[in-house]
């Protein structure tokens, strides 16, 4: 039997107490998410779990969100360049509405792209 590092992570605690977290977060708003946002939602709750040893989401910022950037950029090798940044960015800035986080995530901040890609 191999060992799924999805598989595991997702039957895991932390990855159970970061979605129960999540879908109160939601919930919380108005406004419904669509399909694709909620995939976002689901990829960075598994990032979460397998690459941070975050346990709470309000203490979701700025260098999380930098390191899920290098992280879809780096595993995103089959597409331009050019629609890697695109997708990126659409993934940030749900993120960042979600957590209502008062940050650029624009190409043109230059100092945040700086940190994805150093």
């Amino acid at each position: 039997m191999t060992n799924n590092i999805d598989t595991i992570t997702i039957n895991s605690s932390r990855h159970e107490s970061l979605y129960k977290q999540y879908i109160r977060l939601i919930n919380s708003f108005e406004k419904g998410y669509n399909e694709r946002e909620l995939e976002i939602i689901e990829e960075f709750i598994l990032f979460l779990s397998t690459h941070t040893r975050m346990r709470k989401i309000e203490r979701v910022g700025k260098n999380q969100l930098v390191l899920f950037a290098k992280y879809r950029i780096k595993n995103n090798e089959k597409h331009t360049t050019e629609s890697i940044l695109r997708e990126v960015v659409r993934t940030l800035t749900a993120l960042k509405r979600l957590h209502r986080l008062n940050l650029d995530v624009s190409l043109r901040n230059y100092q945040f792209w700086r940190e994805v890609l150093s």
